[in-house]
C-alpha cells in the first residue's frame, strides 16, 4: 500500500558501476551536443501541432457531418487524440521534463485535468509511486487493480482470472471513466469530509483546481454538445462515454506494454524491505521498450515506447530518448545487464496478453531473496 512505500530501499552501487558510468555518458551526450534535457523547438512544435489537432477535432463535433454516426466517429477520434496529447505533452510535464520551472510544468500538466483526470493524483501514483517502486507488489500503484485483474505473480489468483486476457480490454475501456468519476471523487470527498491535511494530500489550491477543471470538462464535453447538437441528450452522453472509453483503452494499453509483458521481473523485497538491486538496475529488470525503430510509434506515443530510458531518466524530454537509447543499451550490455524490448507494437501487445493469460492460469510467485540464495547454493553444490 501507499503507506508502506517508505520501507522499500535499493542497494547502493560502489565505484564505477553501471549507474555512475551510464549517467556520465548521458551527461556527456548533452554536454557535447550543447543540448538541454528539457523540451526543444521540435517538442514545442509537436505540442502545438497536437493542440491544434485536438482543437479542430473538438470543433468538428459540432459540424453535423455524417449525422449521429459522424458524431460518434468524431468523438472516438477525439478520445484517441486526447490520449495522444496526454502522452506527448502532459506526461513530460508531470515528470518535470518539459520546462525547468516547476510552475511551468504544473500548468502544462493541467491539460490532463481539462480532459477529466486529476494531474495531482497522476503525479502521486504514477510519477512517484510507480516510477520509484516499479513492479513491486503493494507499492507500485499501477499494479493495484482491485480483484478483477491479476497483473503480478505475487497477487492472489482467483478462478476467473483464467479469462482475464479476454475481458481485460473491456476493463481498459472503463479505466478513464473510473478514474474521472470514481477515484478522483472518492479521494476528494474523503479529504473534505475528514478535513485530512496529512502530508501527500492535495492542498486547498489543488482541490480547487481539480474541482474547477472537472466542471470545465463537463461543461465542454457534455453540456455544450447537449445544448448545441440536434441529438437527444442520451445520444450525446453515450458519445461522451465512448470518447472516455477510447482514451482509456489507448492510454492503458500503451502503459501496460512497458511492464506487464514477458521477461520483465516482479521483484520482492526481503523482510527488511530491501530490493536485491540498485535503483537503475531495478528499472532495467522491470521495464521493456517496444517499436523503437518505428517513426509512427515515436511520434504518437510520446517516447513511451522508450520506457527503459524514460524510467532511468524521467526528467529528460521524450524527444531525446531515441538518441540516448543506444548509450543505455550498450552500457547495459557492457555490464551484463538485461535490456528488454519488443521489436514492434503488435509484438508488445501480443506479449502483454500472453502475460495476462499466464498470470491468470498459473499460481506463479516470485521467489524471495532467501529462496534465490538457497537455489544458487544448491546449484553450486
Amino acid at each position: 500500500m501507499a503507506n508502506e512505500t517508505k520501507k522499500i530501499s535499493f542497494l547502493k552501487e560502489e565505484g564505477r558501476d553501471f549507474t555512475t558510468v551510464l549517467r556520465e555518458r548521458v551527461s556527456q551526450f548533452f554536454l557535447e551536443g550543447q543540448l538541454s534535457s528539457r523540451a526543444n523547438v521540435a517538442m514545442v512544435s509537436k505540442s502545438l501541432f497536437y493542440l491544434a489537432l485536438m482543437g479542430l477535432n473538438y470543433l468538428l463535433l459540432f459540424s453535423g457531418l455524417g449525422g449521429v454516426t459522424g458524431f460518434f466517429l468524431t468523438f472516438i477520434l477525439f478520445g484517441f487524440m486526447i490520449s495522444i496529447g496526454t502522452m506527448n505533452i502532459a506526461h513530460d510535464a508531470q515528470h518535470g521534463a518539459y520546462m525547468k520551472g516547476a510552475q511551468g510544468n504544473r500548468i502544462v500538466s493541467l491539460l490532463m485535468d481539462l480532459f477529466g483526470a486529476s494531474s495531482f493524483y497522476w503525479r502521486k501514483e504514477h510519477t512517484i509511486d510507480h516510477h520509484t517502486f516499479t513492479n513491486i507488489d503493494h507499492h507500485d500503484a499501477d499494479l493495484g487493480v482491485p480483484y478483477v485483474l491479476r497483473l503480478c505473480p505475487n497477487a492472489p489468483r482467483r478462478t476467473f482470472h483464467r479469462f482475464q486476457h479476454f475481458y481485460a480490454p473491456i476493463l481498459y475501456c472503463m479505466n478513464l471513466i473510473r478514474w474521472v468519476y470514481y477515484s478522483d471523487t472518492k479521494r476528494i470527498w474523503h479529504i473534505i469530509r475528514l478535513k485530512n491535511k496529512a502530508p501527500g494530500n492535495p492542498s486547498n489550491t489543488d482541490i480547487f483546481l481539480l474541482l474547477l477543471f472537472k466542471c470545465i470538462h463537463l461543461f465542454l464535453f457534455v453540456a455544450v454538445p447537449i445544448a448545441l447538437l440536434p441529438f437527444a441528450w442520451w445520444v450525446v452522453l453515450f458519445g461522451y462515454f465512448t470518447f472516455l472509453a477510447t482514451a482509456g483503452i489507448t492510454l492503458t494499453v500503451i502503459f501496460q506494454l512497458a511492464h506487464i509483458v514477458e521477461n520483465v521481473a516482479f521483484p520482492l523485497p526481503n523482510e527488511e524491505g530491501k530490493i536485491d538491486n540498485s535503483f537503475l538496475k531495478h528499472q532495467l529488470a522491470t521495464t521493456s521498450n517496444f517499436a523503437v525503430d518505428s517513426w509512427i510509434a515515436n511520434f504518437l506515443f510520446g517516447g513511451l515506447n522508450f520506457q527503459v530510458e524514460h524510467h532511468i531518466f524521467p526528467h529528460v524530454c521524450h524527444m531525446h530518448l531515441r538518441k540516448i537509447a543506444p548509450i543505455v543499451r550498450e552500457t547495459a550490455k557492457e555490464f551484463g545487464l538485461p535490456y528488454h524490448e519488443n521489436p514492434t507494437f503488435f509484438a508488445a501487445v501480443a506479449s502483454h496478453f500472453k502475460t495476462l493469460k499466464k498470470l491468470g492460469q498459473v499460481e506463479q510467485q516470485c521467489p524471495t531473496l532467501e529462496e534465490r540464495d538457497l537455489e544458487k547454493g544448491l546449484r553450486l553444490q
